[in-house]
């Protein structure tokens, strides 16, 4: 497809300054025009260079978008303008030679791609396109180089921190990849008392592992690293002062280590899930529990929320369990102390399903275009399409079209050209089960319903649109098995003897039906008629001589663009008409006789028959002339010769 080009300034151009980026403006669009018609060919160009390189790196040649052997005359013109330009602020383009060099570092994180296009005097196009490939040249960097967590000697192990994510600009591999903890000052021997976590999506967090005491370490000193893949790898640090605060040494206890309800699905808000009881034997205002949800690391969207005095759990939003069916607390019970100390359980609601979905149909076409488009040569028994049906509820397993629960999937339309079979686990295979003509049907109306079994049951439909591939199984036919014609030999070359036509039933347009002509016959009768391989035009080849070659007889072959081709033939007879072209002639120039002297008056003297060549009745009126000489000789003593001419008339 042609593509206009913008005025550019071309750099380093031979014979005097180049043109001006106004007067480019006005000479490529119409330059394009000339050259191709108004259509140029565009030819595709991608190159890669990797970041940081230094300037006058080779990057590639515009020539090597062109077709092979396309040596451009005058070079390139480019589509970049004379103003700031990234191209040209970060490549030299050299536009009577095609190479491209990079103009200085070039940093991926600033720009990652470069395009532009290059055309030829002779009308190609070559969009090209530059991606800067990253390389690591940059290490994971922390939001600051350190912080301090304030932690208390009470809180139990597994309680998380977060802590600030390492950014690291480059991307993929070289980007972050991981991190460890360092510990310094540690005792030897003894266990960690952190470990980090990490799982995408999820923050990274500082877990404690162990209680602290405060009594025997008041700080502790972490390096949190993180490192990228690169090789080798480039690593950024984080100085974790861990500060241990001095707590009431009871915190409160749940009478249980895990809480588990159910909850059905359609539940209003406001319902009450269940009551959390925690206890602290501390006294005071150290032993007034208050509870909360940890939203840090559980239910961040807020479907439940927890009385602060009573610790009653209740709905506040909605629930779906398609979308969610199990949901998983973490709820705190937080003392009254000048520092609380907080305990949390895990509250585990499992959503009780409602039927209020409809099932889903997923189609994956198995025909060779990816498409739904199925051959007219397939088989019964060949797969078109990998249909799977699912149910978001709870139970949706899939049956075929008899089932009476789970999901019942059924194929409506196709009379009956179509099948679906089951494979199972919620899949059917979308078969074709009948013979398939496309010149007689070439587009099938499907529908897939699927319906579960619940109650009141739902349904999907999937409409299903299958077009006809079409297959060359149709040769090309002509309306007769012979043709007659008729050509006057003095027809001159070129001269239109007849056009024959043939038909090829498979879809128009395609090369499965595109016919082409040719002659076939002895060496003389090709040498004297041609045929337009497209048109079927026959026309005379050279001039014709019926005295030579009155009739001309010929196989008239028609084969389509298929593969294989499928051709036909009919029989094709030309009658060559005759023309006045050739005179009488006589068999010989001179005749001799004797007559005696005194022949009487009459007597014959000689018979003879003047040929012409023609073989026509010559018409009315028309005269042709043969001459020959006849010597007549007396029979006495003294006979004298005398010579006379004999003229013989032909009409023509």
């Amino acid at each position: 497809m042609a593509r206009r080009l913008r005025a550019g300034r071309c750099r380093g151009g031979q014979g005097g300054a180049p043109p001006t980026g106004w007067a480019l403006a006005l000479l490529v669009p119409l330059w394009l025009c000339a050259a191709g018609g108004g259509a140029a060919p565009v030819y595709n160009l991608s190159l890669a260079v990797d970041e940081g390189l230094p300037a006058e790196t080779l990057v590639g040649d515009i020539r090597a978008g062109l077709p092979a052997g396309a040596d451009p005359p005058g070079g390139f013109l480019l589509s970049e303008g004379s103003g700031e330009s990234a191209v040209l602020a970060d490549f030299h383009v050299q536009p009577e030679t095609g190479i491209i060099r990079t103009a200085r570092r070039l940093d991926r994180e600033r720009r990652a791609r470069y395009s532009f296009a290059a055309a030829t005097l002779r009308g190609e196009v070559v969009q090209v396109e530059i991606a800067v490939t990253d390389v690591n040249d940059h290490p994971p960097r922390f939001p600051k180089d350190s912080l301090q967590l304030n932690i208390s000697e009470l809180s139990p192990p597994g309680t998380a921190f977060r802590l600030p994510a390492a950014r690291d600009p480059d991307a993929g591999r070289f980007g972050t990849q991981g991190y460890a903890l360092l510990e310094e000052g540690g005792a030897a021997g003894e266990p960690p008392l952190f470990q980090l976590r990490y799982v995408r999506p999820e923050p990274l967090e500082l877990v404690l592992l162990r209680r602290l005491d405060r009594e025997r370490a008041e700080v502790h000193r972490l390096v949190v690293e993180a490192w990228d893949g690169g090789s080798p790898r480039r690593r950024g640090r984080l100085r974790v002062l861990v500060r241990v605060l001095d707590e009431n040494d009871n915190a409160p206890a749940f009478s249980r280590g895990e809480y588990r309800a159910r909850l059905r699905e359609d539940a209003p808000p406001g319902t009450a899930v269940c009551r959390l009881r925690a206890t602290d034997p501390d006294l005071g205002a150290n032993g007034e529990v208050r509870y909360a949800i940890n939203r840090r690391q559980s239910d961040p969207d807020g479907y439940f929320a927890v009385e602060e005095r009573s610790g009653v759990l209740r709905l506040r939003r909605p629930l779906d369990r398609e979308a969610r069916a199990l949901h998983r607390l973490v709820v705190e019970a937080r003392d009254g102390g000048a520092q609380p100390e907080v305990s949390s359980v895990l509250v585990s609601v499992a959503v009780l399903d409602v039927n209020d979905n409809r099932p889903s149909i997923r189609l994956l076409y198995l025909t060779e275009t990816g498409g739904p488009r199925v051959s007219e040569g397939a088989r019964p028994g060949d797969y078109v399409a990998r249909v799977s049906v699912s149910d978001a509820d709870e139970g949706g397993d899939a049956e075929g079209a008899e089932g009476g629960g789970g999901i019942a999937l059924a194929l409506l339309g196709g009379d009956g050209a179509f099948a679906l079979r089951a494979a199972g686990a919620g899949v059917f295979f979308l078969c074709v089960a009948g013979p398939l003509d496309r010149e007689s049907r070439d587009l099938y109306e499907l529908r897939l319903v699927a319906t579960d079994g619940g109650t009141p049951p739902l349904s999907a439909e999937e409409p299903l649109l299958l077009r006809v591939a079409d297959l060359n199984d149709e040769a090309p036919a002509f309306p007769q098995p012979h043709y007659r014609a008729a050509v006057s030999e003095a027809a001159s070359p070129g001269t239109a003897v007849l056009r024959l036509t043939a038909s090829d039933a498979d879809e128009p347009g395609s090369p499965n039906a595109e016919v082409r002509y040719e002659l076939e016959g002895d060496a003389a009768a090709l040498a004297l008629l041609r045929i337009d391989a497209r048109s079927g035009a026959v026309s005379t080849r050279a001039r014709l001589d019926r005295e030579r070659q009155a009739a001309l007889e010929l196989r008239v072959v028609a084969r389509d663009g298929g593969v294989p081709p499928r051709a036909a033939a009919c029989r094709l007879s030309v009658r060559v008409e005759d023309a006045n072209d050739n005179e009488p002639r006589f068999e010989r120039a001179v005749y001799r006789a004797r007559l005696p002297e005194h022949a009487a008056r009459g007597r014959r003297l000689l018979q003879e028959i003047a040929i012409s060549w023609g073989g026509e009745r010559d018409g009315p009126g028309l005269w042709r002339w043969a001459r020959a000489s006849v010597v007549l000789k007396g029979s006495g003593a003294g006979a004298v010769g005398e010579r006379c001419r004999c003229l013989t008339p032909r009409r023509g």
